[in-house]
C-alpha cells in the first residue's frame, strides 16, 4: 500500500467478511482493548510459544482456528492462560451459528466432536492478583516461572507498577544475590 500510494495510486478498501467483531460483539467479553491475532501456527511447538507470548496480555484476544485443531488449542490455552472465560463462535452468519461461553474448562467437553470453523475470544490476563498479592521480586519471579524471559520480567513489572526499569532490576538481583 505504501508503494502504490507513493506512485500517485489511490488505494481504496471494501468492508467484506469479518468473523471475530460479530464474535467479539456476542462473546459478552470486554470489547476494549481487544487484540485480533488471527490463526495460531499449525505446529504444536510453535502455537505454544505463541501462546506463552500472549499470556500476559490484558487485551482481550481473538483468534481463528480450524474444527480439526479447536480441542487442542483449547487445552493448550487452559494448561498455559488458566481457566479463564471464553466464548467460541462457530460458523458466523451461517445456518448452524453457535456461540459457547464460559470457562475454557467448562466448554471443552462440548468440542470433541465439533465441525465447523471458529473464532476464539478469551478474556485478557488479570494482573490485579499479582500485584496486590506480591511484592516486586516477587511478581519478577512470577513472570519468569511462566514463561517470559527476565528482562521481559522486569519490563512488565516496571511498566505495571511505575517503577523505574533499573530500580527493579536492582531489587531483583538484591534479592537473587542473597
Amino acid at each position: 500500500v505504501s508503494y502504490i500510494s507513493k506512485k500517485g495510486y489511490s488505494i481504496v478498501a471494501l468492508p467484506g467478511a469479518c468473523a471475530f467483531i460479530p464474535a467479539l460483539v456476542v462473546s459478552g467479553l470486554n470489547p476494549q482493548p481487544f487484540t485480533f491475532y488471527g490463526f495460531l501456527d499449525s505446529k504444536v511447538e510453535k502455537r505454544k510459544k505463541e501462546l506463552f507470548q500472549l499470556k500476559f496480555v490484558s487485551n482481550t484476544l481473538i483468534f481463528y482456528e480450524a474444527p480439526h485443531r479447536i480441542l487442542q488449542t483449547m487445552k493448550l490455552m487452559l494448561d498455559i492462560f488458566g481457566d479463564r472465560e471464553v466464548s467460541l463462535s462457530r460458523e458466523i452468519t451461517k445456518k448452524f451459528e453457535s456461540v459457547y461461553r464460559g470457562k475454557i474448562s467448562d466448554l471443552l467437553p462440548t468440542l470433541e466432536n465439533i465441525k465447523g470453523e471458529f473464532v476464539i475470544v478469551v478474556s485478557g490476563f488479570e494482573k490485579s492478583f499479582v500485584d496486590t498479592e506480591l511484592g516486586v521480586v516477587e511478581q519478577v519471579k512470577f513472570y519468569i516461572d511462566n514463561g517470559m524471559n527476565k528482562m521481559e520480567a522486569i519490563k512488565s513489572v516496571s511498566k505495571e507498577r511505575d517503577m523505574k526499569k533499573n530500580d527493579v532490576y536492582a531489587l531483583y538481583h538484591q534479592e537473587v544475590e542473597k
